[in-house]
C-alpha cells in the first residue's frame, strides 16, 4: 500500500499560490450534480502542475481537466461515506493544522534577518577571551548590583590599559580563569546568543562592553578573526591507557600501526584491527563530520585541518583522549546561503534566539489588534495577587469584584480579569524560574497571557486572515479524505481479499518470474589475511556460528555472515563476481573497505514464482487493476457539466502565463 508521506508528495503537487486572472477566480467552470467548483482553483492546480508532471498527456489542459473531474469526483464520494466524520480523520486533521499553523505564527521578516546572520557569522571564526562575574536571573536586586559594580570596576580597569589576560586569571569567575579566560576559536551557535553578539561585534584586539547573559556580567576580548574552515571528514586510529602507568604501551603501540601504515597504506584495515575507538573501529575510523570546536579537542583538530590532500595522514600525535595518526577523507567548505539556510532555520527555531521572532511577531499582532500593555493593569492585578504567587501557591478567587471586569479585547473576543486568573493558576505550578519580586512575575505573566491570547485568537482565524493557509489547509483536508477514500476501495480492498489475489495471479502468473538465484553464504571481513583464513573454512565445511566464534572475540568483530537465497544481481555480491558452487575468490569492495568470500551452496535456475512468493507484487498489481475498475464507475449515475466558455477563458489566461 501506497504510504500517507508518499501519497501527500503526490497529491500536494495540486497545491500552488501563483495568482490567476482576477476575473476568473470565482467564476463557475464545473458543476457536478449541484455542486461548483471555480475557474481559480483548477488554474492555480494546473500551472503549480505544469512544470512538476513528467506525463506530457497531463501537461494538456482538455486531458487534465479529465484528472480534476475525477479528483472531485472522489472527493464527493468520500463525503457521501461520512469519512470526513470519522475521529482518526479529524485527528490527523487537526495535527497538520496545527503543524502548517506553525509557518505563519511567526515573523518572515526578522527569521530571514537571523538566518543571514547566522550565515555571515557561519564564515567566519574569531578566537576570544572573556571574564565573567555570576548572578543569576532571579538573584535579588542587591546582589545584582553588587554584580555590576564588581564588572563595571574591572571594565574602568580595562579601559585604563590594564591587561585583559591578568585580569581574567585573577578576577573573572568562570571556569576558564585559569586559563586566562581563553576559550578558543568558535563560530556561530558555540556560544549563548548574547556572547556570540558580542564576540561577533568586537573589532580584534579590542574588548567589548559589559553584557548580560543567564550566567552573570561579562567582557569578551577578541584576539583573532579569520575564515571559518568549514567543516572536514577524517578517520583515525587510537590507542589509550586506563592507566597512566601504562601511558608509554600507548604511545607505542600507536607507533607500531604508524609503521605498518607506511608498509602497508592500509588505512582502514589497521583502524579495524588495532584502533581503541570502539565506536569508529568498526567503520575503519571514520567520524562524523565535524567543525572548529566540535570534538572539544583543538589539537586534534588543527592536525587534521592541516592535512592537504585526500587520503593523507598525520604522524602519531596526542590529544587529551589519547594518541591519535588521522586520515583526510574530504573537506566540506561552508556552503552557499540557499544551501544552508534551510538547516540554519531549523537551528534559529531550537535555539533562544528564535526569541527575537516570537517578540517581533508579538508586537505585531498587538498593533494589529490595537491591544495596549497597561499599568493601571498591573496596578490591580499586583493589588489582587499575593506574594504566594512566589511559590506557586496563589488562589484564585472567583467571588472577587475584578473577576468578571474586561482587561482587553481582541476583535469582539472580550477577555476577562478572570481569564488571566485562571492562567496564573495552571501556570504558577509550571513555572520554576526565580523571580526577584511578586511584581517582575505578576508583569512577566500579564505579557505572556496578552501574546498568548492573542496568538490563540490569530490561529484560530487563519483561514479568514491568510488565502494562502486557506489553500494549502483546504488541500490536505481533501487530500486526507482520499486517502481514507483509497484506502478502503482499493488499497485495503487488494491486501484482504485473498481470492480476489488468486484470481489476479491465476489470469497473470508468467509476470511473476524467478531470475537465476544462488543459496549463499556472504562473508564480510576486516582484512585479507581474515578472509584467506575464512575461506579455507569455508571450504572445510566449517559452519558460520564457529566461523564467527573463532575470530570474533574480545568485543572486536572482524567477521560478519549472512546467509539466504538471493538473485545473482544481488547488490551486495561484488560486481565482476563469478557464478560458480563452490567457494569463491577473495572479492575487495572498495566502497565499504572489506574483503567480502561468498560460498555459494546452490545454483536455481530460473522458475515460476509461487503465489505466496510473489504475493506482495500481486497486491500491488490487483491494487491497480481494482483502481481502474473503480474510476471507470465513478461518473455513473452523475451529472456533469463543463462551463465552456469559461473553460475558453481558462486557456486563454493560461496560454498567457506560459
Amino acid at each position: 500500500m501506497i504510504s500517507i508521506k508518499r501519497f501527500f508528495t503526490i497529491l500536494l503537487l495540486f497545491i500552488s499560490s501563483i495568482a490567476v486572472a482576477q476575473e476568473l477566480e470565482n467564476k463557475t467552470l464545473l458543476t457536478i450534480d449541484n455542486n461548483t467548483y471555480d475557474a481559480g482553483t483548477f488554474m492555480r492546480v494546473y500551472l503549480k502542475n505544469l512544470d512538476i508532471v513528467q506525463d506530457d498527456s497531463q501537461k494538456d489542459i482538455d486531458n487534465y481537466l479529465d484528472l480534476y473531474i475525477d479528483y472531485r469526483l472522489k472527493l464527493l464520494q468520500a463525503y457521501e461515506m461520512n469519512l470526513d466524520h470519522k475521529e482518526s480523520y479529524k485527528k490527523e486533521l487537526n495535527n497538520y493544522r496545527q503543524s502548517l499553523a506553525q509557518a505563519y505564527l511567526t515573523d518572515t521578516e526578522v527569521t530571514e534577518s537571523l538566518v543571514r546572520e547566522a550565515y555571515d557569522r557561519k564564515k567566519r571564526e574569531v578566537n576570544a577571551s572573556h571574564i565573567l562575574v555570576k548572578v543569576g536571573p532571579g538573584d535579588s536586586p542587591q546582589d545584582t548590583l553588587k554584580a555590576w559594580n564588581k564588572i563595571n570596576s574591572i571594565k574602568n580597569e580595562l579601559d585604563n590599559g590594564a591587561d585583559f589576560s591578568q585580569l581574567a586569571r585573577t578576577k573573572s569567575e568562570g571556569p576558564s580563569a585559569g586559563n586566562e579566560g581563553k576559550l578558543g576559536w568558535f563560530s556561530v551557535f558555540r556560544m549563548v546568543y548574547p556572547f556570540e553578539n558580542a564576540a561577533f561585534n568586537t573589532e580584534v584586539g579590542k574588548h567589548s562592553d559589559i553584557f548580560r547573559t543567564d550566567f552573570g556580567y561579562h567582557i569578551v576580548k577578541v584576539f583573532e578573526d579569520r575564515p571559518a574552515r568549514g567543516e572536514i571528514t577524517v578517520s583515525h586510529i587510537m590507542t589509550f591507557d586506563a592507566r597512566d602507568a601504562q601511558e608509554k604501551t600507548a604511545e607505542k603501540r600507536i607507533n607500531e600501526v604508524y609503521k605498518q601504515l607506511q608498509e602497508t597504506g592500509k588505512f582502514e584495515e589497521l583502524a579495524r584491527e588495532f584502533s581503541d575507538d570502539m565506536n569508529s573501529a568498526s567503520r575503519g575510523g571514520k567520524l562524523d563530520r565535524f567543525g572548529t570546536g566540535g570534538l572539544n579537542a583543538s589539537v586534534f583538530e588543527d592536525i587534521a585541518f592541516s592535512l592537504k590532500e585526500k587520503g593523507s595522514y598525520s604522524a602519531p600525535f596526542k590529544s587529551k583522549f589519547g594518541w591519535h595518526i588521522v586520515k583526510l577523507i574530504e573537506k566540506h567548505p561552508v556552503g552557499s546561503y540557499e544551501e544552508l539556510a534551510p538547516s540554519l532555520k531549523e537551528k534559529i527555531r531550537k535555539s533562544p534566539r528564535a526569541r527575537k521572532i516570537t517578540d517581533s511577531f508579538n508586537k505585531r499582532l498587538r498593533e494589529k489588534y490595537n491591544v495596549q500593555r497597561s499599568d493601571d493593569v498591573l496596578t490591580v492585578l499586583n493589588t489582587v495577587i499575593t506574594d504566594s504567587i512566589l511559590n506557586n501557591s496563589w488562589q484564585f478567587d472567583a467571588a472577587h469584584k475584578t473577576a468578571g471586569l474586561k482587561m482587553f479585547t481582541i476583535n469582539d473576543k472580550e477577555i476577562t480579569y478572570a481569564d488571566f486568573y485562571k492562567n496564573v493558576m495552571s501556570r504558577q505550578k509550571k513555572d520554576f524560574t526565580n523571580y526577584s519580586s511578586k511584581e517582575e512575575k505578576v508583569k512577566k505573566f500579564y505579557y505572556d497571557f496578552i501574546d498568548t491570547s492573542i496568538a490563540a485568537y490569530y490561529d484560530k482565524n487563519l483561514e479568514n486572515e491568510n488565502k494562502d493557509f486557506a489553500f494549502i489547509y483546504d488541500e490536505y483536508k481533501e487530500g486526507l479524505l482520499l486517502f481514507d477514500l483509497l484506502e478502503t476501495k482499493v488499497w485495503n480492498k487488494a491486501k484482504e481479499d485473498s481470492l480476489g489475489q488468486q484470481a489476479y495471479y491465476d489470469l497473470h502468473k508468467d509476470k511473476y518470474q524467478w531470475k537465476r538465484r544462488l543459496d549463499i553464504i556472504l562473508t564480510q571481513n576486516t582484512t585479507e589475511q581474515v578472509a584467506k583464513e575464512v575461506q579455507q573454512l569455508l571450504k572445510n565445511g566449517t559452519s558460520k556460528e564457529d566461523i564467527k566464534k573463532q575470530f570474533n572475540i574480545d568485543g572486536r568483530t572482524k567477521v560478519m555472515m549472512s546467509n539466504g537465497v538471493v538473485e545473482e544481481t544481488y547488490n551486495r555480491l561484488p560486481e565482476n563476481f563469478e557464478v560458480k558452487e563452490g567457494v569463491s575468490s577473495i572479492y575487495y569492495d572498495e566502497k565499504t573497505g572489506f574483503y567480502k568470500v561468498i560460498l555459494v551452496k546452490e545454483i536455481l535456475e530460473p522458475s515460476s514464482k509461487t503465489l505466496e512468493e510473489a504475493r506482495g507484487a500481486v497486491i500491488n498489481d490487483y491494487q491497480q487493476q481494482l483502481e481502474k475498475d473503480w474510476l471507470s464507475s465513478l461518473r455513473n449515475g452523475r451529472t456533469i457539466e463543463v462551463n465552456k466558455k469559461t473553460f475558453k477563458k481558462v486557456k486563454k489566461a493560461i496560454a498567457k502565463n506560459a
